[in-house]
């Protein structure tokens, strides 16, 4: 194990390193609450410089939605192409050919169904799950999750991320049915990161957008979290950079992993 690498000043001492950068939205450019102009700065920078960004976020809305709130909130297009985890799931869902669907996570998350030929219905009438967030009542949800297992079906989750506590608060999510659900024997695909599939599209985005394919030695992820942006980035052949102040617990030495307090240029 290695101590946590020290923090840089600034993205430009990466920028001439990657040809891409796989940036993700929460934490990065925005906390829900507040938007952070810099990091869409550093961003605008290294396309100026050549570099190609993808956004790649874990959100169950589609792509096309995403880039709507981001504009909403101020934040201007400082990217390529985007991806999310909700769009992972769009396509294997269409690849599928699946109709009928239990959703499990809140009621605003089925927008990731807009446009799609896919009905809600209960656990005993669907073909697949899809799991965006954590039932706001989970009364019901070992049951709903062993009657899924006796028929064989799959979970699609969109946010592996597992809790988050903000002051006293402990927000759960997507992340926590899932462990629930292989912990019974069930299958789970993970649509978004730290998995390799949401990964696999935004390296295929950034080949179209370059006109050839994108080797992950060229590729830097950058994130606020350590167990998908960090993990994922360097699970998957990437370089990582972490943004914020929280320090990383002891990682396996690596020479192309970087911490940011924020992300600037």
């Amino acid at each position: 194990m290695a101590d946590a690498p020290p923090a840089l000043t600034g993205l430009s001492r990466l920028a001439e390193s990657f040809a891409v950068v796989l940036c993700d939205v929460f934490g990065v450019l925005h906390n829900a609450t507040r938007v952070f102009p810099a990091a869409a700065e550093a961003l605008a920078a290294f396309r100026s410089g050549g570099g190609t960004v993808i956004l790649v976020s874990n959100a169950a809305e589609p792509g096309m939605r995403l880039a709507e709130s981001l504009r909403a909130r101020g934040i201007p297009d400082p990217y390529d192409d985007l991806v999310t985890g909700g769009d992972v799931a769009r396509s294997l869902l269409e690849e599928a050919g699946v109709r009928r669907v239990h959703h499990i996570g809140p009621a605003r998350d089925r927008v990731l169904f807009a446009g799609l030929p896919v009905t809600p219905v209960p656990v005993d009438a669907a073909e697949q799950i899809v799991c965006t967030g954590y039932p706001d009542c989970d009364d019901d949800l070992d049951a709903t999750l062993e009657a899924a297992l006796e028929r064989g079906q799959r979970l699609l989750c969109t946010n592996p991320d597992t809790s988050l506590t903000v002051g006293a608060t402990r927000l759960r999510f997507a992340g926590l049915v899932a462990e629930r659900y292989r912990a019974l024997g069930g299958h789970v695909v993970e649509t978004g990161k730290p998995g390799a599939l949401i990964y696999r599209r935004a390296l295929d985005k950034a080949a179209r957008v370059r006109g050839r394919p994108v080797a992950p030695a060229q590729t830097l992820g950058i994130g606020d979290t350590v167990p998908l942006d960090v993990a994922g980035a360097l699970g998957n052949g990437f370089a990582a950079l972490q943004i914020g102040t929280a320090q990383p617990p002891p990682m396996a030495a690596s020479d192309r992993f970087y911490r940011m307090p924020a992300l600037v240029w």
